[in-house]
């Protein structure tokens, strides 16, 4: 497919990507009249797409005098046309007179000269990343760093499709913005959106980034982070804040973090009209997540959210760079900046000791799975016909077109690349049977690369097939998910179903941290039922889709058919786990008042576990009378709680109300006790997620405790009043309930709002020393016996 010429060194050919990167492709004569086409691409990233090696400048001179044709070409897959070809480098991802500037009468293309020579900065530092790819470490000096940050941003803000809207008066997405750009144009004579762009595009160019930076700050330290936001939301950005696009290009270098990721071997990332400079992603409330820079075949630079921190414990975990201060491991002079104020950060980072910073990243190295997701999150960005594609190898290319298209999630989204695959099978099939004897099948050669079948189950693909094209029809949603659920607990992984597990895997964990008393792991108690009625499907998944989503799982929230039936298999999958977890299954029941009610609809009266619970309330009745083997009202209210709450799915009445009290004290608790407390308390941390209450405390502790339990509660929680018992079997028990919510309310605290509770304890009378938690004081394994 691709011309045959002489090969040289890629080292030879490196030497001229950062010096080509200072070329324009016409003259740079100050009075040049004629066309240019403007890359927004640079050629120094698409060169290393092209179909032959690197050649130096002279080498390439002599090629194309001698054979008359460009040497500089890349394959270039047409969306609109749907044709594969080879074409020039100087005539993709650009557009004529992009940059050209007809009010500066000197020279019209002066931004393009500039940005020329910040690509050609930027192209020395891409280089140096691809030498270290080895060293999987690559370190860049605070300077190349901020010079790299710049270069990125202007990519982002030069894209073909901001030119004309990113100063748009009347462009909806500018709504906040319009009381400031038409008095700015106003005052600085300026007539189009296209002309303010260009003038801040000069800004950007003619300013470093410490002295963008250092006017963000300015903003900053006079209006603060929340005014500079009210002012977009409300539209009244004073129009005399001539520097304030300087605040965006602040959020993109203080927001994300750079990590860089490389594509396993034998796979390569492909580029397309966005790929350099692509927001994507969804999480914590953020829109654009990522920032996508594909700069080469092997290498992605992608700016992440800091929400998106290894903490969050996502799929892949670039962790961000480790400074290196120039004083030391933290800097002696570092350690005096107020890292609050954006104006004492800009002028440290714009400092002489700040210059000698160094900053270390580790590149990640993707999976095979990983890289394929990648180059699917680009591909599906791909939404008009007058998008493009460029890749450098055909086979990962074919490969990741039919992963793309194997995937149910992308199926429309992938029928702009049939035309594609198809030409590239043609083309693989031609080289594999000049290359292998007639005998050897072209199939079997394909077959020792990845096949895209491989990441598709062929049962499971069927029947989202059938979901999705209405040809198969189900009585409710949780009958339809149920059976996806069973289909995928059989099927062979695909990236439908990882992305399920992943999100039921995040909100496991965080019901599962909440265990206090497991008397069993990976039970199947009661298995979920195949079918239950349509109001209470719609009950369920009402309920449960915003309560994963606010245990930390990534729910598509999407109107499309595969989006909803992917959140909804992702809570059958989450129930089946919870299920066969009494300290995960406890965790979810008291997660609210309605929960129990809800999820008790799963399943029949008369699990094992409601007899159970049954047979034991009636014996500790009978036994009441009898010296008690329990020490206080803690120590049996702890063991119930164990038995009645804690031991899987349950319908009885006991449990069911134990839910419903604990979820309400819990809710109450919850909400009062963010309010400010007393120092030390107020400064103490919150969250203890791993405290353990102890089994038995004294009995006068005990009663102290729960009396002044109760007191909060009657002052906090709306209609409660303490149970007072009595001789009746239905009186014992519900002031045993009472009893165990408080115990499930008090290990809630003890979790997560453990400052309010050491302050409750701090109050008690001076000698009532009161140890709750294991983390306080060691508590004997027999001592938890009853």
């Amino acid at each position: 497919m691709a011309r045959r010429c002489r090969r040289n060194t890629l080292q030879q050919g490196e030497t001229e990507l950062a010096g080509e990167a200072q070329k324009t492709n016409g003259s740079l004569s100050p009075c040049a009249p004629k066309p240019q086409y403007q890359h927004f691409i640079p050629r120094f990233i698409l060169r290393r797409f092209q179909v032959e090696p690197v050649k130096s400048e002279n080498e390439r001179d002599r090629e194309s005098r001698r054979t008359r044709i460009d040497p500089e070409c890349v394959h270039y897959y047409d969306i609109a046309t749907g044709n594969l070809d080879i074409r020039p480098i100087r005539k993709v991802y650009g557009v004529e007179n992009f940059y050209q500037d007809v009010r500066n009468t000197d020279n019209i293309n002066e931004l393009e000269e500039k940005l020329a020579v910040l690509e050609g900065h930027a192209a020395k530092i891409i280089i140096k990343l691809h030498e270290a790819i080895p060293q999987g470490t690559f370190t860049l000096n605070r300077r190349s760093l901020e010079l790299l940050r710049k270069f990125l941003f202007i990519m982002h803000y030069r894209n073909v499709s901001c030119s004309g809207i990113y100063f748009q008066a009347d462009h909806p997405e500018n709504a906040g913005a319009r009381q400031w750009i038409e008095p700015f144009m106003k005052a600085k004579g300026i007539q189009s959106a296209v002309e303010i762009w260009l003038y801040f595009l000069r800004y950007f160019l003619d300013t470093s980034h410490s002295d963008i930076m250092r006017d963000a700050a300015e903003l900053i330290e006079n209006y603060g982070e929340g005014g500079l936001q009210k002012m977009i939301t409300e539209s009244h950005i004073p129009p005399d804040l001539e520097h304030f696009p300087a605040y965006s290009y602040h959020v993109l270098a203080n927001n994300y973090f750079f990590s860089i990721w490389e594509a396993v071997e034998g796979e390569e990332f492909i580029v397309t009209h966005n790929a350099f400079g692509l927001w994507e992603g969804l999480g914590g409330g953020c829109r654009g997540l990522h920032r996508i820079f594909v700069v080469s075949p092997r290498i992605a630079i992608v700016l992440r959210h800091v929400i998106s921190r290894p903490e969050m414990k996502e799929h892949i975990k670039p962790a961000p760079p480790t400074p290196i201060y120039s004083r030391g491991e933290h800097g002696a002079y570092i350690n005096h900046v107020n890292f609050q104020s954006a104006m004492e950060v800009a002028r440290y980072r714009s400092s002489q000791e700040g210059e000698s910073d160094n900053f270390v990243f580790k590149i990640t190295k993707l999976s095979q799975r990983q890289t394929l997701q990648f180059n699917f999150v680009v591909l599906i960005n791909v939404t008009t016909k007058t998008c493009a594609l460029t890749f450098l190898s055909t086979g990962s290319m074919l490969r990741a077109a039919r992963a793309f298209r194997s995937s149910l999630a992308n199926f429309r989204a992938s029928e702009l690349f049939v035309p594609l695959i198809t030409q590239l099978t043609n083309t693989v099939e031609t080289e594999v049977s000049a290359l292998h004897p007639p005998i050897q099948s072209p199939a079997v050669v394909l077959d020792q690369d990845v096949d895209a079948l491989t990441l598709v189950d062929v049962e499971l693909y069927v029947l989202l097939m059938q979901i999705c094209t209405g040809s198969r029809r189900f009585e409710t949603a949780y009958d339809r998910a149920h059976l996806v659920f069973r289909t995928m607990e059989k099927a062979k992984p695909t990236s439908f179903a990882d992305e399920i597990s992943r999100e039921v895997e995040k909100t496991f964990k965080v019901c599962k941290e909440e265990d206090e008393v497991s008397p069993a792991e990976g039970v199947s108690f009661t298995p979920l039922p195949s079918s239950i009625s349509n109001e209470s499907s719609s009950q369920l998944f009402q309920f449960m889709i915003p309560c994963m989503s606010r245990l930390g799982a990534l729910m598509s929230g999407g109107e499309g058919i595969l989006e909803e039936l992917q959140d909804e298999v992702a809570v059958v999958s989450f129930l089946a786990r919870a299920s066969s977890n009494p300290g995960a299954w406890h965790a979810l029941s008291c997660i609210s008042p309605q929960a129990p009610e809800i999820l008790s609809r799963l399943f029949k009266t008369g699990t094992l576990t409601d007899a159970s619970v049954k047979i034991f309330m009636r014996n500790m009745y009978r036994e009441r009378a009898s010296p008690s083997s329990f020490s206080s009202v803690f120590h049996l209210g702890y063991s119930l709680r164990a038995k009645c709450g804690m031991a899987g799915p349950t319908t009885n009445p006991i449990s069911q109300s134990y839910y419903q009290l604990t979820a309400s004290m819990i809710q109450c608790l919850g909400r009062i006790t963010l309010r400010s407390l007393p120092e030390p308390y107020a400064s103490q941390p919150r969250e203890r997620p791993k405290a353990r209450l102890v089994c038995k405390i004294p009995e006068k502790h005990s009663d102290l405790l729960f009396s002044t339990m109760k007191v909060i509660l009657q002052k906090s929680l709306p209609g409660y009043e303490p149970e007072p018992g009595g001789d009746t079997l239905d009186q014992t028990v519900r002031k045993w309930i009472d009893e165990m919510a408080i115990v499930g309310c008090l290990a809630w605290l003890g979790k997560h709002r453990r400052n309010f509770l050491d302050w409750v304890l701090d109050g008690f009378p001076q000698g009532i020393d009161v140890k709750l938690f294991e983390d306080e004081e060691a508590v004997p394994e027999s001592a938890c016996s009853n």
